[in-house]
């Protein structure tokens, strides 16, 4: 693999992500809450993607449409799970228990594509899996019952966002990116009216200072989803795409450490030792990167 648009592309919606993470964690600790923070990103979204159906694609048919929409139904449980995991579980038993998607990724790949995947690529998948934990190392979880909220609710969330990628890698190429994505988040917007009666508040009620910082982490998290469902819609391999993609880790700690404050963001705050296991973590996610690509 060439340091082309199939690297660079993950690359920089990991870069997105990590920005898009802090606009958002800044919104909703700003009194816009999880539930109504989702409901405007999926939105924001399905409109993002709806200008890419003017590419045009395969043919349109039933099957095809419903192929997209159980891709953005396994999506939104996927952020359901990530909900749970979040607001009942610790964040830094969580998000490296999410990291495990890359490797469910590889297992789907094998299990339901028949694609086998190069050892060397193993190898890449396990390192990332074991850096992703390292980076999300902070505090020891508040209690028991956090921990086994953190992985109960978060292995399925990395399942669903697993299936997604697969379900894409799988049957986008024939109907197109330009047919299947905005189907796929049109359905990811309309599943999400589901969450209108968890509102603590109506969407009007969300301060105006809010707003900016929900509405910037929305079209960032459009704009780097849009680059990851291209990647492996177009370039057809889902394991690769979340191998580099995972680099988010990375530039959320560099984010954080940089520009965190500029967001009111603490994390920096945080000891030496929990940075020593970030840094030992970015070491690994990078070493994976160049396995994938010098391969």
């Amino acid at each position: 693999m060439t340091f082309g648009p199939p690297v660079v592309i993950p690359l920089l919606s990991g870069l997105g992500y990590a920005m898009a993470a802090l606009f958002l964690k800044r919104a909703t600790e700003g009194g816009t809450g999880p539930w109504r923070a989702a409901f405007i990103v999926n939105c924001v979204q399905a409109l993002a993607f709806a200008p890419f159906w003017l590419l045009g694609g395969g043919e349109i048919t039933w099957e095809r449409i419903g192929h997209a929409v159980i891709a953005g139904f396994t999506f939104f449980i996927g952020q359901i799970f990530t909900f749970f995991a979040l607001s009942r579980g610790d964040v830094s038993v969580t998000t490296p228990v999410l990291g495990t998607k890359v490797i469910l990724v590889a297992l789907f790949t094998v299990t339901i594509v028949r694609q086998p995947l190069p050892a060397i690529w193993w190898s890449a998948v396990f390192l990332t899996a074991l850096a992703t934990a390292l980076l999300g190392g902070g505090k020891r979880p508040s209690d028991r019952s956090a921990y086994i909220a953190s992985i109960v609710f978060g292995l399925p969330a990395a399942a669903a966002f697993a299936l997604t990628d697969v379900f894409c890698q799988m049957w986008a190429p024939a109907f197109g990116f330009g047919h299947f994505s905005p189907i796929m988040f049109l359905a990811v917007a309309v599943f999400s009216v589901t969450l209108v009666p968890f509102f603590h508040a109506p969407l009007h009620a969300i301060a105006s200072p809010n707003w900016k910082w929900l509405i910037g982490g929305a079209v960032l998290i459009a704009i780097q989803a849009s680059g990851v469902a291209f990647s492996i819609i177009r370039y057809g391999n889902a394991t690769t795409t979340n191998i580099l993609y995972n680099t988010r880790a990375v530039w959320s700690v560099l984010l954080v450490w940089s520009i965190g404050h500029w967001f009111a963001n603490t994390e920096r705050d945080q000891g030496h030792g929990v940075m020593g296991r970030r840094l030992i973590g970015s070491a690994l996610l990078l070493l994976a990167i160049v396995l994938v690509v010098r391969h």
